[in-house]
């Protein structure tokens, strides 16, 4: 569904250079890295809310920063500065929804809504920072686009609004030939929902995984300077030196299991990837 190419996009402070990164449909994909490594930039020009310098950009085989109507409208996206206006009150959303777009799905608009408690009669100010998100996917997924992206959908939510807007995101997915492209900093969100994902670090793609080999094969060692010293560094991914000595990400725990028996070991998830990384 999306398919980027030799992109570059340069700014005063920054630059975004991926050589290669896709979204196949029928999954959710994983977008992960610190504030500043280029996820929103990315997301932007995938939206076509800005152009690459060069490189190209696919959606539905469109070009991103051309795409006809038709294509759009097969694209919901949720950026965390998005939203309606705070006077707005959830049958003013459905009006500015349903003006929009001819696929919209009043009934299941009205029936989302209701699932997670939306109040109707009071402006969108007064809604709390769970059902504000719960909105912005509602009105994602209510005009049935093929594809969504969502950058930061579950950021600063508590633990019951991210599962019930993981409940939508698994439920939209139950239709063939849909796709979901998401950031999140809750690296839980990501290994619950994502079938794959890609690490992002300074405008540069790093690595492309899916979330079960991360967490089946991968792991973080804790060594002193003398075992990291003989440590056989033939399936190390990145290493990080801290107080007390190293923490050493790999991606075949099994044979560190096998041939290093006496080392601490824990299984690798995806926030040890992101440290460990950004901590070399």
């Amino acid at each position: 569904m999306i398919h980027v190419s030799n992109l570059e996009r340069h700014y005063p402070d920054f630059a975004l250079n991926i050589t290669s990164f896709e979204v196949p449909e029928n999954t959710i994909t994983g977008l992960v890295g610190v504030n500043g490594s280029g996820k929103t930039t990315l997301f932007r020009l995938i939206a076509g809310l800005a152009k690459a310098d060069s490189g190209t950009i696919t959606v539905f085989n469109e070009n991103a920063w051309d795409m006809p109507v038709s294509i759009k409208k097969r694209v919901g996206v949720v950026f965390g500065e998005s939203g309606f206006p705070g006077s707005f009150m959830i049958e003013d959303v459905k009006k500015s929804l349903a003006s929009w777009f001819d696929t919209f799905d009043k009934e299941e608009f009205d029936r989302l809504c209701a699932k997670m408690k939306l109040p109707s009669g009071k402006p969108l100010n007064t809604f709390s920072n769970g059902m504000q998100a719960k909105l912005k996917i509602i009105a994602a997924i209510s005009h049935k686009p093929d594809f969504l992206l969502l950058d930061e959908p579950t950021a600063g939510l508590d633990v019951t609004a991210r599962y019930e807007i993981h409940q939508m995101l698994q439920d939209f997915m139950e239709s063939d030939g849909r796709a979901i492209l998401i950031s999140s900093h809750i690296a839980g969100d990501l290994e619950q929902l994502c079938d794959d994902f890609w690490m992002i670090k300074d405008g540069s793609i790093t690595m492309h995984e899916t979330v079960d080999d991360l967490l089946n094969r991968y792991g973080v060692l804790y060594l002193n300077d003398e075992q990291m010293e003989s440590l056989d560094d033939a399936a190390v991914v990145a290493r990080q030196k801290t107080r007390t000595g190293w923490k050493v990400l790999v991606n075949d725990r099994q044979f560190y299991e096998e041939n290093y028996p006496m080392l601490h070991m824990d299984k690798g998830n995806i926030d040890d990837l992101i440290l460990i990384s950004e901590g070399e």
